[in-house]
């Protein structure tokens, strides 16, 4: 097992013409030793130009990678002990499963009889022992997967790195594919490093989770820091299906919390200066549906509902032209246009600076506390 770590990594592309374009500003990522880490953020955050100057298939403009330690920026990627699973798994199609498995090995010409005993042993892990004299396209989408990730494994690398590789599977099979990824994961005291856009993936994958944007780390923390103390408005709504419902409100000079649209004021221990806009931060799921007004409750008129069976997703229009959702346990019966008055948790919301969008740490209190 190995750690790895960036340090300071900036990437600067040129287009040729004179112009460049800088990706990566200044990112810190450690991936400690058999940890299963997430690089998340949306397309163009930098989290895959991340994952290949690890790999080696870019060279870091600035800062420094280390593997074990060990700074290998001037390492070519055959020697840095890594193995790379791609979003299109990268198999030769007119090879076998097997011959696909073993192609690295073939290569560093290690001995044919060790070499199918290695890939044997990759094909138990993964389940596809009876499938090694298939090619690629007589195999199902899980299958493929299967075979690229057995192939990582034959090569013994200390690291393994994970560009989307679910990203081409239909629901189910993702499903499936992120339990038996992690459980042999640990089963192996992998390091992996692991990119995706999918929050659910990551959420679910992760001992530790770093959150991309626009070239910078914006916070890096385990699946249930991100979930309960995000560290902006941006990360807030971002992570979470559905994310965190943001609604703009001011704080008052009594220190009352104003709701949009003219709501009843909420009273909280809040600290900020009156007038101040923030951002309200509630979960979906930490709404629920009343009939008695108070502090933290919200009127509104249902626009939408989607019934999932064991929940039901409700989109309800507020005052002042802003709308939330609530995810409500069970099956429930709302129909459009209906009024309802919203509850929420005071201790389970977060407020946000409107302008910098940073955390505001606070616990809310209810005023009849």
């Amino acid at each position: 097992m190995s750690d790895v770590e960036l340090r300071g990594v900036e990437k600067t592309f040129t287009d040729g013409k004179g112009g460049t374009t800088r990706v990566l500003h200044g990112v810190d990522i450690v991936a400690p030793s058999g940890q299963f880490v997430v690089l998340l953020g949306p397309s163009g955050c930098g989290k895959s130009t991340s994952l290949r100057i690890i790999a080696g298939l870019e060279q870091a403009t600035a800062g420094e990678v280390l593997i074990d330690g060990r700074r290998v920026n001037d390492v070519p990627a055959a020697k840095r002990h890594i193995a790379m699973v791609f979003q299109n798994y990268a198999l030769y199609p007119h090879l076998s499963v097997l011959e696909n498995i073993v192609f690295g090995l073939r290569v560093r010409k290690v001995p044919k009889a060790e070499r199918e005993k290695r890939a044997t042993e990759a094909a138990e892990k993964v389940g596809l022992v009876p499938y090694l004299d298939r090619r690629p396209s007589q195999l199902s989408g899980g299958q493929r997967q299967r075979a690229a990730l057995a192939r990582a494994l034959v090569s013994d690398a200390k690291v393994v790195l994970m560009d989307e590789p679910l990203s081409n599977l239909d629901a189910k099979l993702r499903q499936q594919m992120r339990i038996e990824l992690r459980s042999l994961q640990k089963e192996l005291g992998l390091t992996v490093l692991y990119v995706t856009h999918d929050q659910v993936e990551a959420m679910t994958m992760a001992d530790h989770v770093v959150t991309m944007r626009d070239g910078h780390v914006a916070q890096a923390a385990s699946p249930e820091e991100l979930y309960v103390n995000p560290v902006d408005a941006d990360v807030a709504a971002f992570i979470g299906s559905p994310p965190m419902n943001l609604l703009p409100v001011t704080r008052g000079t009594g220190g009352q919390i104003l709701l949009p649209g003219g709501g009843a004021p909420w009273q909280t221990a809040l600290q900020a200066g009156p007038g101040r806009d923030l951002l309200l931060g509630i979960r979906p799921e930490n709404l629920a549906i009343t009939h008695e007004s108070g502090d933290a409750t919200i009127p509104g008129t249902v626009k939408a509902t989607e019934m999932l069976g064991a929940e039901t997703l409700l989109t309800v229009d507020l005052a002042g032209g802003h709308s939330l959702i609530a995810r409500l346990p069970g099956i429930v019966r709302a129909g459009e246009g209906e009024q309802v008055l919203l509850k929420t948790d005071p201790e389970s919301l977060r407020f946000f600076d409107a302008e910098s969008r940073q955390r505001i740490v606070a616990v809310p209190q209810p005023a009849s506390a």
